[in-house]
């Protein structure tokens, strides 16, 4: 089924929040070639800016939804390849000030018009991207959306506009993520370590 576009009364109608506390530490897996915290401004990602217009953080409430967001993106795959696993890094980030994210999921779909097509369809990214931009210009001006990860729809993950920026700083981080916590993690999903190659 094709996710729906954003409907002409959105303005009028009343989002579901999820609000982040100052003090609250999101979790991300970011790829080594970017920052830590980065906004991207790509046509690359779900709930990016169609036009670039705005840069866009994507990060998760635990490291599970962290993991799905970033491991589990091919369907059916139990094995992960070691250099996949060395491009990317760990980090732990925190919010400064409070930020209010539109919530699609739950009750919050129906509110907007929205289904969970929107968070869980494929590519192309066209109607989420849709959705992403009229959320990001609501008078309210979110800080940016909350939604289920597609791959494990027990999991918050969270797409920040970067208008937040200054409100989130880098509490940690681990450039090397091939330890025993990510193997039980990575295990939790049936997932272990491809062989090396010839």
């Amino acid at each position: 089924m094709t996710a729906p576009l954003p409907p002409a009364d959105l303005a009028a109608r009343v989002p579901e929040f999820v609000d982040l506390a100052p003090g609250v530490v999101m979790e991300r897996f970011y790829s080594n070639a970017f920052a830590p915290i980065h906004f991207d401004r790509s046509r690359a990602g779900r709930m990016n800016a169609p036009d670039g217009g705005y840069g866009v953080l994507y990060a998760a409430a635990d490291l599970s939804g962290a993991f799905a967001e970033t491991f589990l993106r091919t369907p059916g795959r139990t094995l992960l390849p070691l250099d996949l696993i060395k491009r990317k890094s760990r980090v732990r980030l925190r919010v400064t000030r409070p930020l209010r994210l539109v919530k699609l999921a739950g009750a919050g779909l129906a509110r907007l018009g929205a289904t969970a097509e929107v968070t869980h369809g494929g590519l192309p990214y066209d109607a989420p991207q849709s959705w992403s931009k009229a959320l990001h210009a609501l008078a309210c001006a979110p800080d940016g959306v909350a939604y289920r990860a597609r791959h494990d729809d027990d999991a918050f993950c969270y797409a920040i506009f970067d208008r937040a920026a200054p409100h989130i700083e880098e509490e940690s981080r681990e450039a090397d993520i091939d330890t025993d916590w990510f193997w039980s993690l990575a295990d939790s999903y049936a997932m272990g370590l491809a062989p090396p190659g010839p």
